[in-house]
Formats: structure tokens, sequence, C-alpha cells
């Protein structure tokens, strides 16, 4: 049996060197063959993993409160970065945010009342997919999002306008259940009336939200938001247009004691405090001027109701 030792004695020392440069050689390419095998097999396996960036690693929202303990708003600010991040990242790739429903859950849970998330998510989270096109089940989240805003910060004119708009313009396109759509119309509604009485936005906000009204046949509520809004929108066109539109609702309301009166209004608010608005006036004035101008200038209900709480003369 003829071993390597056995052939070395038969070959002069230059091709002994020959046969070893040879094998060195052969050694070589069948270590990068098999390197170059395994880093194709790894790559395979992996090309279907999530990057370490994508993986979600916070437990239930519960959970994330709990381990945060008493620094549950730094917390919260640290994983707030993250959503932006985590947004732009899979917006800007094309990518589905699969998690982003879970990271609001989890910083909603750690600060309620971080109100940033609940305007930010309104939207964001209703156009996160990559397309521009709202997904049913991010419009869907979105307003769940921005019912806990509102029921936190109650007197927050935009986050009712925002989920006014969602629920009364948004859904209604993309959800075709004739029955959810018209609950959430009316719950729109209902929501950019509150945004009109809160006065956030611009005056013509009041006529957008009471023909929202009036077009589910909600005519006395409409009616209602737009003789309170005659007293306080600043803009004399759009008082033109909210007076003309109230008394076609109502015949027997009295257009001209309440022009009158939303005049008077105007020019005391004007003398006394002449930087805020006419709406800020009833709420900053001296309670003497508000039963003056609930006894003689304003019919009664000049001072009404306004998102949801009940304004009262003075006696």
């Amino acid at each position: 049996m003829w071993s390597p030792a056995t052939v070395a004695r038969f070959l002069s020392p230059p091709a002994r060197r020959v046969l070893a440069a040879v094998a060195v050689v052969a050694a070589l390419f069948f270590l990068a063959l098999g390197a170059a095998w395994s880093r194709f097999f790894v790559r395979g396996q992996l090309a279907g993993a999530p990057t370490a960036a994508g993986v979600f690693l916070l437990p239930q929202p519960r959970a994330t409160r709990l381990l945060a303990s008493k620094y549950t708003e730094a917390v919260a600010d640290a994983i707030w970065t993250r959503v932006l991040v985590y947004h732009g990242e899979h917006f800007a790739r094309r990518l589905v945010p699969h998690d982003l429903h879970a990271y609001m859950d989890a910083l909603t849970a750690l600060d309620p009342y971080f109100r940033a998330p609940y305007s930010w998510g309104g939207f964001a989270v209703t156009f996160a997919h990559y397309s521009g096109v709202p997904q049913p089940r991010d419009i869907l989240y979105a307003v769940e999002l921005l019912r806990r805003g509102v029921a936190r910060f109650p007197d927050d004119g935009e986050l009712h306008g925002t989920l006014g708009y969602l629920l009364y313009y948004e859904l209604p396109r993309w959800v075709r259940d004739p029955e959810t759509v018209l609950r959430a119309k009316i719950e729109g509604a209902e929501q950019l009336r509150l945004q009109a009485d809160l006065g956030a936005g611009p005056d013509w906000m009041v006529l957008s939200a009471a023909t929202a009204l009036e077009k589910i046949n909600l005519d006395e509520l409409a009616a209602g938001l737009l003789e309170r809004a005659a007293l306080t929108v600043g803009d004399p066109n759009v008082r033109a247009q909210v007076l003309g539109r109230l008394a076609r609702l109502r015949q027997d309301v009295d257009t001209e004691r309440l022009r009158h009166a939303a005049d008077t209004l105007a020019g005391m608010a004007l003398r006394e405090l002449p930087y805020v608005t006419s709406n800020q006036y009833l709420l900053l004035s001296s309670p003497r001027d508000r039963a003056r101008m609930a006894e003689g200038l304003l019919p009664e209900h000049a001072i009404g109701r306004r998102a949801d709480r009940q304004w009262t003369a003075v006696p």
C-alpha cells in the first residue's frame, strides 16, 4: 500500500515542495468554498427574518407600566421616540408597520395624559400604510385611540375635531357595513359639534358642523349649535351665514335680536378685553357684565350649553 511517506521517497526535493504547495492551495480552495456555501446558506435562512430593530420587545401594556415602576413618563418618552422612528422607517421603506398599534397601546398606558400621541396618532395611524390608502384596521384603531384622548382631554377641540373627521368623513369611505357607517356619522357629527362649541378652528367650522348634523336629520342639534355660535363668531360674513341658516331651521327665532346681542357682545369684548375673542370674553368677563348681558342684551339662550357644561346667567 502506497502511503504519502512512501511516495515522497521517490520524489526529488523540488517535486516534494511543489506537491506540498498544491496540497495547501487545494485545502485553501475547499475552505473558501465551504465558507462561501455557509454564508449563502445562512443568508437564505435569515432572508425572511426581521431585523433586530424590527422586533417588538415590549410586554403587554399593563406589564410595561408595572415594570416601569416610578419612571412611567420617562419610559413613555423613550417609546415615543421609538414610535416616531419606527413609523418613519417603515413608511420610507414601504413596509407595513405591524407593531405600531402595540407601541401606541404601551405609550398611552404608561402616560395616559401625554397628549401628543393622541393628536399625532389620529392621522399618522390612519395613514400609516406606505400606500397612503387608509386601512380599515388602522382607521378603527385611530378612532379608538382618539376616544381615549377626548376622554382624557374633554375640552380639547382639536381632538374632538380629528375624531369627528375620521368618523364622519373617513371611516364611511372604507367600511361597507351600513349600520356601522350610520353610527359613525352620528358620533362624528356630535364630535364636530363639540369642536365648534369649544371654539376650536376657524369660524366656518361652525357651518361645517351644522351641515354634518343636518345631513343625518339632526336639525335641532344643528339649530342649537348655530344659535350659540351666532353670539361668538367673530367673522361678520360667517355670522350672517349662521343667522341665515338658523332662520331656515327655526322659524320662530328672532334673528334680529340675536344679531343685536352678538354685536353688543362683540363691542363689549372689544372695549373691555380687546385681546380676546367674544367667546373668551364670556368666560373672562366679570359676573356683573354677564348678568347685564343676560338681562337686557342677550336672549335667554345666549349663555348655553358649551362643551357639555351648562353656563347660566348670574342673577
